[in-house]
This record gives C-alpha cells, structure tokens and sequence, in this order.
C-alpha cells in the first residue's frame, strides 16, 4: 500500500567514472533498467522491482524501487558526478522493496567507475560490480499501453479516471489506435530519435454518459495532438509537448 508522499534531499555522493577499456564513451540518450545489483555480502541479484536511471539535459531521474529520485549530474570526459539527489517517500508494502531501494541508493553511493560491454552498463565500486543495466528500448512498434495520467491544463497532472480504459496501441504499421473513455480512435505515429508525431486522430462520436470521462476524453484526443518527444522507461510510456512539459503517462499494457 502506498502511503505519505514527501521530497527528500539524499546525501549520495559524487559518483566518478572512467571509460571503459573498449572506448565506449556513457551513453545518457536514452533510460536503463537495473537487471543485477549487489546485496550485502556481495552476491548479485535480481532486483524485485527494476529500478531505473535517466539522464535529460543535465538532469538525472528514475525509480530507486518505489520512490522516483532527481536531480543534476556532470559529465566531464571520462567522469561522471551525481547530486545532490532528492526523492520522493513513499512507503511501499511490498515485501522487500524498501530494503531494495536502500540497497540501491547506498550502492550508488559507492560507485567509482563505469564499463560497457555486450551493450549493458556496469556501475563499479574499486573493481567490484554494484549495479548492472541494460537499455530501455525506445521503440514503440507493437506496443499498447493504458494512461495512467494527463495534464489537465490548469498547471495540474492528474489520475485517469478509475474504472474508465484509456488505451493507445502503436502497431508496426504506424496506425495508432485506441480507446478515450467513450469513443475509439485511429490516426497514424512515427518517430524519430526521441521525438514523436501523432495524427491526425479521427475518433467515433458516441456522447459520454459521464461528464468527467467526457472531459478527459476531449482533453486526452488533444495532447495526442501535441505531441513532440517521448520516453520510455520501465514499463512506463511519457509524452512532452514542444514546450518540454509532460503530458501524458501511460503503464504499458500486454503486447497486442
């Protein structure tokens, strides 16, 4: 269950890397998902919820488990500095999923350089390995995803309507379909290195019984509309407008 929502700040320290043997220089265009981390007597293991890591203009972010953790990072050549950090705190009832997330933020405190090989990101303290990732792949061919929640317009972003399918689902042809709440549509999507293009949509007009479901209706066939970038993270599906604000959020769904 989750319960209190707070913004902490997170005494991590700076993080130095060196380049890897190959020359790979760090990738920061696109997220990674923790795959191995190491507990507390060294041993890798899987992680139970997959913690992320995001860089976006000079702004670092992901999910340390449970709760979402920001804030700047530098990179100059070969290293790599992080923070100061700020989280969010929420409590999550899931059996080990705390005790993960202080494992992971404590790992990251540790780190002191970095290596690339067979395309996943290795996070090492001394010549230890701590945190291992893989990219989050960034195509969204043959995907389906509900909207978890949207920019309402008046500077807010809130929950979709509980119970009401809002659905989207890129097929491989660049056809985009879905539902709204009331009413299907259909238009056509493509991308191109982040950025994203949607439309025009054209969708049935069948009257919604309910004004809220209505309105969010309206106003999610719109931010299709806007859209300009994208990214895809763990499971999560976010949309920018060009002005960079994030519109909307999806929880991808199973694959169509």
């Amino acid at each position: 269950m989750l319960k209190r929502i707070a913004v902490f700040v997170l005494p991590i320290a700076l993080l130095t890397a060196a380049c890897s043997s190959s020359g790979d220089t760090m990738p920061t265009d696109h997220p990674w998902q923790l795959i191995e981390f190491a507990g507390p007597d060294g041993t890798m293991a899987t992680p139970i919820t997959i913690p992320t890591l995001a860089f976006d203009d000079g702004q670092v972010s992901g999910n340390a488990s449970c709760n979402r953790y920001f804030g700047p990072y530098e990179i100059d050549g070969s290293s790599i500095t992080f923070g100061p950090l700020a989280s969010t705190e929420m409590f999550c009832g899931e059996e080990g999923v705390m005790d993960q997330e202080a494992a992971y933020l404590a790992a990251l405190a540790t780190v002191d350089t970095w290596s690339i090989e067979d395309e996943q990101l290795t996070l090492l303290s001394g010549e230890t390995s701590v945190l291992v990732f893989v990219a989050i792949s960034q195509d969204l061919a043959d995907t389906a995803w509900d909207l978890l929640a949207y920019n309402n317009g008046t500077g807010g972003f809130q929950s979709a309507v509980i119970d009401v399918a809002v659905t989207a689902v890129f097929a491989e042809d660049g056809t985009l379909t879905g539902n709204g709440g009331c009413n299907s549509y259909s238009g056509t999507w493509a991308t191109d290195d982040g950025s994203i293009e949607i439309g025009p949509i054209a969708a049935t007009l069948m009257a919604c019984a309910d004004a809220e479901v209505g309105n969010q209706e309206t106003r999610y066939l719109m931010l299709l509309g806007e859209a300009d970038t994208y990214r895809v993270d763990a499971g999560t599906l976010e949309i920018f407008d060009a002005e960079g604000t994030r519109t909307l959020q999806y929880r991808r769904a199973a694959t169509p």
